[in-house]
């Protein structure tokens, strides 16, 4: 059986085109699996309240509203231990935001828990029409995985219109 070059090119243009699509779908698949598992807490936006934190580490602070919301403009926090000493907020200079279809979530402060245990959120600034659907959400960092993931996203998508672009080509240009 002769084979030709051409159908050589389609069967690889195909086949980049399938393992693309496939690693595209389970990169995904991946990165909102790991949006959904960093989330620690998710509290209604109240003046203050009390927050469980399971352990030590580095956490994140998002607000989580409807797109274009402004009701966070004004928002400040502050957060204390069990013990009332305050926990130093910092404040985040490239926000990440995740967004859904009709919510966004905007990462606003960073902390360090010094221990597992409960922690006390002090929020000012809350507007008095504000959303009752808005959030406090509070996750562990993943702005450098969801970055990694983004990128791989880009690539594989990439890879895919290429493959898929050769494949039609390959198809078209057949005498």
């Amino acid at each position: 059986m002769i084979v030709n070059i051409d159908d050589s090119w389609l069967v690889a243009a195909a086949a980049a085109f399938l393992i693309a699509a496939l690693l595209l779908a389970r990169t995904i698949r991946s990165l909102i699996r790991i949006l959904r598992g960093s989330v620690v807490a998710s509290l209604p936006v109240h003046t203050e309240q009390t927050i469980p934190l399971p352990r030590a580490g580095t956490f994140d602070l998002y607000v989580e509203g409807k797109r274009f919301s402004r009701n966070f403009a004004a928002l400040d926090f502050a957060l204390s231990d069990a013990a009332g000493a305050p926990v130093p907020l910092q404040r985040i200079l490239f926000r990440t935001t995740v967004s859904g279809v009709s919510r966004v979530r905007l990462l606003l402060r960073r902390f360090a828990a010094p221990g597992a245990g409960t922690f006390t959120l002090r929020i000012t600034g809350i507007k008095p029409d504000q959303d009752p659907e808005n959030r406090i959400v509070l996750a562990t960092p993943v702005t450098a995985r969801m970055v990694l993931h983004i990128l791989a996203i880009v690539a594989l998508a990439m890879l895919a219109m290429a493959s898929l672009g050769g494949a039609v080509f390959l198809l078209l240009s057949r005498p």
